[in-house]
């Protein structure tokens, strides 16, 4: 492969205590997380909003909240929901726990949390590298209309989903154990007639009406004529309300595929897409509650369940999570079922957790760094665990976690180092762990 080499002078812009890499659910909840703990914050995202899955990846509903019928995160999480609740744009669907929401209004209350927490905002900006010294990340580079800037940080915080500024850095990451699993591309159907027995109940989870939450009745009709006519790879499918009357968000498509490449996702985004079309004309065809909708809006970016995660002090571990291990530091439980779709036909496997699963701090940890923490998918963790971290709620409570951790840190405090009794305690403080003994 040719190379080239060149070299520039990039203005650093700013000095910040806490720099926030990404603004998904979990990069977003770390800002205003460390903010709040009075330390000056950056988030830096390359789409105009926040949100990342939910928002650009049109994924509803926000999972991971309760566990047989108790709440296992708060925090930020929890609050965010009851703003959305407070403006008819989110439902908790009880006993189950899922939060239906409109993703448009996701955005605007985000937003709103982090310009009053008093977080720095630098959207429609792309992570493209970083400046270190030794076992210190001291800047990472933005690309934007205004060309290449840096930014200066005493703390970082990898919350990009893909570990981009850990892969930056050279951290190690932990192997692929078997295939990664599959991308979905969500989108929303407009008309749709969600009145009668086919959706009703389905695009609620509550686990009142329909105990399952795919729809095994369209799952089958697509399976029985995919020997007559092309249908295209689908999983689910998974059918969920934004709030509309007649807007369904749509969670069918699937591709195999690593999702942290480059030319993999050019490919993989316009064959979804096909595959969008495709799979509403068959229900077209096939249900007349379908007969007359339209795709209101296909997501700007796909949804990916799996790509890289570090290397950390720790790997959770699936075992250790169906063992009811709780750890010394641990800062989060998740409430998912450990959920692993097949990346080559249209099935999953499910796993419910006797228990909530507790997440050690150690696992956002990389080896190599004293000032780097990774929120979100991106934690070390192994397959089985994986699977069940990787939700909306969870990786909030992780994000929030990790902005606490980040304010304590400082030049003579490594992330490492942080006074887990002293982190609890804010944690706590903020209603935002919930261990075995404080579910509620």
């Amino acid at each position: 492969m040719q190379t080239i080499r060149f070299e520039k002078e990039v203005p650093v812009i700013a000095k910040y205590h806490t720099v926030v890499c990404g603004g998904g659910a979990a990069g977003w909840a770390a800002a205003v997380a460390s903010a709040r703990q009075g330390k000056k914050t950056a988030l830096i995202e390359k789409f105009s909003f926040v949100g990342g899955t939910a928002t650009a990846g049109l994924v509803v509903p926000l999972s991971g909240c309760y566990h047989k019928e108790k709440r296992v995160v708060g925090g930020v999480c929890w609050e965010f929901v009851k703003e959305m609740e407070k403006l008819g744009a989110a439902q908790i669907e009880l006993p189950k726990g899922h939060i239906s929401f409109d993703p448009e209004v996701y955005k605007l209350v985000a937003q709103r949390m982090l310009r009053d927490a008093g977080v720095h905002l630098y959207t429609n900006a792309y992570l493209s590298g970083h400046k270190q010294d030794e076992k210190r990340i001291t800047h990472v580079l933005i690309e934007s209309k205004n060309g290449t800037e840096a930014i200066e940080g005493e703390v970082f915080i990898d919350a990009t989903g893909d570990a981009d500024l850990c892969h930056m850095a050279g951290v190690e990451m932990l192997p692929v154990e078997k295939e990664l699993q599959p991308m979905s591309l969500c989108f929303v159907l407009g008309n749709v007639d969600v009145s009668t027995d086919l959706l009703k109940n389905h695009i609620h989870h509550d686990g009142k009406n329909c105990k399952q939450s795919a729809h095994a009745g369209i799952h089958a009709y697509l399976d029985e004529i995919a020997g007559k006519e092309y249908v295209p790879q689908f999983g689910g499918p998974w059918f969920n309300t934004t709030m509309g009357d007649d807007l369904v968000a749509v969670n069918i498509t699937r591709t195999a595929g690593n999702g942290a490449d480059r030319e993999t996702l050019t490919q993989s985004e316009a064959k979804l897409r096909e595959a969008a079309f495709r799979i509403v004309e068959l229900l077209r065809k096939k249900y007349p509650e379908f007969s007359r909708c339209t795709v209101v809006s296909t997501a700007i970016q796909m949804g990916i369940r799996e790509t890289r995660r570090i290397r950390g002090l720790y790997t959770a571990c699936g075992e250790e999570m169906l063992r009811n291990t709780v750890y010394p530091d641990s800062v989060a439980c998740c409430a998912h079922p450990m959920d692993i779709h097949s990346a080559t036909d249209n099935t999953q496997t499910l796993m419910h957790l006797p228990v909530p699963g507790h997440i050690p701090y150690r696992a956002m940890i990389p080896h190599e760094f004293d000032n780097l923490l990774a929120a979100g998918r991106c934690i070390a963790a192994d397959r089985a665990s994986y699977a069940s971290i990787r939700v909306q709620a969870t990786v909030m409570a992780l994000g929030e976690a990790a902005g606490i951790a980040a304010a304590m840190c400082s030049a003579n405090t490594p992330a490492r180092d942080v006074s887990i009794e002293l982190l609890h305690e804010k944690l706590r403080k903020a209603n935002a762990i919930f261990l075995a003994a404080d579910a509620r």
